[in-house]
């Protein structure tokens, strides 16, 4: 009984182990059993075969039927018994020993390939970036990483649907690859061939980035030190998508976001250990109070040390304050769409040693001209400077500049009136409407921008927000109905046509919709609303188009191409701003800090977080139009004429926007890009906004 127990729990426990002992052991037996038969019936010429002579001819008879000659030399002369014991040996050998050895070996090849496959192996990995759960950002932070300088390795933990991510991120890189590198071709078709191959070689994209995907439990200790969390430059805890918690109402069936939470808790463990590498990043998205209130209580609680940063991302936060600003100024799509991504420009982080900020800048503009100093800033107790840079490296390239190569004077600044129509909702409406709050709450008295919204939304959306009764800047609010819109149209006609102010209209996604609904009630919005422009445009030729902004925001990036395809619309590809921000907070240490302010609008920020950029129209910013000039000489004037103001307040200059709408973002040697500004042009300007 002790036996039958004994190999029961073997059995179970290592059903392998148990079957490769049996084969061994029946072979062994079988082989000597043979041997001492052949031996036995040893005839004329084989007389002098003992045991071990007939064991090795046993085998050899096994793995090669041919070698039965070494028995029997003369079949006319040798018995029946031994050729039928010889013919026995070779046919349940084959099936015994060389099948079931093939066999399991087969199987062992199998089963490492489908684990393989499924990412089921420990990884000796180092300075990687890994991705715990899965939702329609992540596929953004994968491909920002293209961009990236280095190579680049990512692992993915999922809990299902490997195959599915495995191919979508395929599909994403080759995309991007092709797209990016048609570009290049375009331009470099008009060029010598020395030049070029040379703008190829500086130019084309490549495939940098190495992507595994591992589906199992993102819980468990074993496999998150299997993907060596413990060695990773940057761990990004991802929330399920709005829809994946939507009943059949359209309500949130579940609050918090749990999985994130032991999520967290099991990687700061791990990271936080002794032996796991120094100044790792850990961003957790969340998207409530609950869990932003838990993910708090770990960190004060946990003491990390210098090993690992943990960083809340508050994705509906973010995302409602960047469709406020970008409804509020729509120009700063492109600017965002550039500076956000690895890809030209970005924003970079240096350690200094100065609390001098204007000192600082001033000095940094005289030496330098790769970068665009922004801000100082204070992260963990140390202080950082941020730039706008095509590299991190570039940050230190120096020149020797003895004077600006062109002065300005700047004009004071300017009250304005700002109108947005919003048409739809989604998960962050409320942010939105908060931000708004905010943006009239910090402004100067010497610089009062009054804001007139008017709502347009489906009655069930209206009822849960209470008609927006509570935001005084609301000015009007209406029943949408998409497939009765002549009631929508009305109001669009008196609003766009009979108000003086520019006027953004900005279309919200609803990203509770499945996914293959995805989008679908924006593009229909955008249909519409552009359809109707362009009767009124047929009906008074002489209206400005230009006046009127169309921002829609997309959570689909395949869905792209159709909004681009109208004019005058500028799309925001959502979960892209935010897989992009997070692949920066991944890279860049103190960088989370400067996006908070960046994004945020609020009268108690410290001055260098009150600063964003800003879109100046260059006849009224400038008291006159500058000379051409460079890229470099306009940053350092400009900057130079800001603080030398009654307001102190540094200017820095970005890029500007023509007329026509060419968006151009200063990156790379600005003393080699040629400046000139005409009146109706805007410049993108980072400077306080209160």
């Amino acid at each position: 009984m002790k036996i039958r127990e004994w190999l029961s729990i073997q059995v179970a426990k290592h059903p392998k182990r148990v079957v490769l002992v049996l084969i061994i052991l029946f072979n062994v037996l079988f082989i000597a059993a043979s041997a001492a038969i052949i031996s036995s019936l040893s005839l004329q010429g084989t007389e002098q075969m003992n045991f071990f002579h007939a064991a090795y001819y046993t085998v050899t008879m096994i793995l090669d039927a041919g070698c039965i000659e070494a028995v029997i030399k003369d079949i006319g002369t040798t018995g029946v018994a031994l050729t039928l014991t010889c013919l026995a040996v070779i046919i349940i050998g084959m099936i015994t020993f060389t099948g079931a050895v093939i066999g399991y070996l087969t199987n062992i090849v199998n089963d490492f390939i489908e684990k393989a496959s499924a990412g089921n192996t420990r990884l000796y990995l180092s300075d990687h970036t890994v991705i715990l759960n899965w939702n329609a950002r992540a596929s953004e932070i994968v491909t920002d990483l293209l961009y990236s300088d280095n190579k680049e390795t990512v692992v993915a933990l999922v809990e299902s649907g490997s195959d599915e991510i495995k191919k979508d991120i395929e599909d994403r890189l080759r995309l991007t690859i092709e797209k990016e590198n048609e570009a290049v071709y375009k331009k470099a078709d008009a060029m010598s061939f020395f030049a070029r191959w040379q703008y190829l070689r500086n130019n084309k994209l490549g495939s940098n980035v190495t992507f595994i995907v591992i589906e199992g439990n993102i819980f468990s200790q074993t496999q998150l030190k299997d993907i060596r969390i413990d060695l990773a430059k940057a761990v990004m805890i991802l929330c399920n998508d709005p829809s994946d918690s939507v009943d059949e109402d359209g309500n949130r069936s579940e609050e918090g976001n749990p999985q994130a939470v032991k999520a967290l808790m099991q990687a700061a463990d791990i990271v936080s250990a002794g032996n796991a590498a120094h100044h790792q990043n850990i961003i957790v998205e969340i998207t409530d109070p609950w869990t932003y209130d838990i993910v708090q209580r770990i960190i004060n609680a946990k003491d990390l040390g210098e090993n690992c940063n943990i960083v809340m991302f508050y994705v509906e936060e973010f995302l409602g304050q960047l469709l406020a600003q970008l409804s509020i100024t729509p120009e700063l799509t492109y600017v965002y769409d550039d500076l956000f991504s690895n890809k030209g420009a970005a924003f970079y982080t240096e350690h200094v040693q100065t609390e001098d900020e204007i000192g600082y800048m001033r000095e940094y503009l005289a030496t330098h001209e790769n970068a665009v100093p922004l801000t100082l800033l204070t992260h963990n107790g140390e202080s950082w400077f941020c730039f706008a840079a095509d590299t991190q490296k570039d940050i230190s390239k120096t020149c020797k500049r003895e004077n600006p190569g062109c002065t300005v004077a700047l004009n004071p600044p300017q009250s304005d009136c700002k109108r947005v129509i919003m048409i739809g909702h989604n998960s962050k409406i409320e942010e939105i409407m908060s931000c708004y709050e905010a943006y009239l709450s910090c402004q100067s008295a010497d610089r009062k921008t009054d804001l007139k919204v008017t709502v347009i939304d489906e009655a069930d959306s209206l009822k849960r927000m209470d008609q927006y009764k509570r935001y005084p800047f609301v000015e009007e609010v209406a029943e949408l109905d998409m497939y009765h819109i002549d009631k929508t149209i009305e109001i669009l006609d008196r609003l766009l046509f009979n108000v003086p102010e520019e006027t953004s209209i900005l279309i919200l996604s609803d990203d509770t919709e499945l996914d293959e609904n995805a989008d679908s009630s924006a593009l229909m919005y955008l249909v519409y609303i552009q359809d109707f422009i362009r009767e009124t445009l047929r009906k008074n030729p002489s209206y400005d188009e230009n006046r009127v902004k169309t921002i829609v925001e997309i959570t689909d990036p395949g869905h792209y191409d159709i909004v681009k395809g109208y004019r005058h619309v500028e799309a925001v590809i959502s979960n892209r701003f935010t897989g992009n921000i997070i692949t920066q907070m991944g890279e860049k240490e103190s960088i989370y800090d400067f996006y908070k302010g960046l994004l945020r609008y609020s009268a108690d920020q410290p001055n260098g977080q009150s600063r964003k950029p800003q879109l100046k129209k260059v006849s009224s910013f400038f008291r006159e139009i500058p000379p051409a000039c460079t890229a470099y000489d306009l940053v350092r004037a400009v900057f130079e004429a800001s603080v030398a103001s009654d307001q102190h307040r540094p200017a820095l200059v970005l890029g500007y926007v023509k007329a026509g709408g060419e968006t151009v973002i200063f990156s790379g040697d600005l003393s080699e890009i040629d400046v000139s500004l005409q009146a109706e042009d805007k410049l993108i300007v980072y400077t306080s906004f209160a």
